[in-house]
């Protein structure tokens, strides 16, 4: 659970906007675990690595994107809690990673820009934090010191 890269529709706005709706992926309600049939239990009667026991699950589905690469660009995610996007979609990962830096007020704010690019560019994920004999670091930042 941390941070991670998406490559979205340029076009592509979570949130209720003037002449837009706000986007459902998020906003599915839980359905009958599709492993276990709702029992939470595996045949082998441990319990449920998909749903943890709960007999439900709630479906994944990733944000709106383009078959055609150019029209997709770069988005921040969170996934702690239920998830959602924490920057803007930039066509070029450069733009993201100075949006990062100069907007960022989250455990990940001390990442460079440096860091930034590195993680949307090669990285993709990281925890939300990575201890180490020097402390606590963001999971972004400590991924690539």
């Amino acid at each position: 659970m941390g941070r991670e890269v998406k490559r979205v529709h340029l076009d592509f706005d979570m949130f209720e906007r003037e002449g837009a709706e706000t986007w459902k992926g998020y906003l599915l309600d839980s359905i009958e675990c599709p492993l276990c049939k709702g029992t939470g239990k595996t045949l082998k009667d441990k319990i449920c690595p998909l749903c943890y026991g709960e007999g439900k699950a709630t479906p994944n589905i990733e944000p709106p994107k383009s078959w055609d690469e150019k029209e997709n660009g770069f988005q921040i995610w969170q996934d702690v809690s239920e998830g959602g996007p924490v920057s803007p979609v930039f066509k070029k990962a450069e733009d993201l990673a100075k949006w990062m830096v100069a907007n960022d007020t989250s455990i990940t704010r001390d990442t460079t820009y440096e860091g930034w690019l590195k993680f949307i560019k090669e990285i993709g994920s990281a925890p939300s934090m990575i201890g180490s004999l020097g402390g606590l670091k963001s999971g972004v930042s400590g991924l690539y010191e």
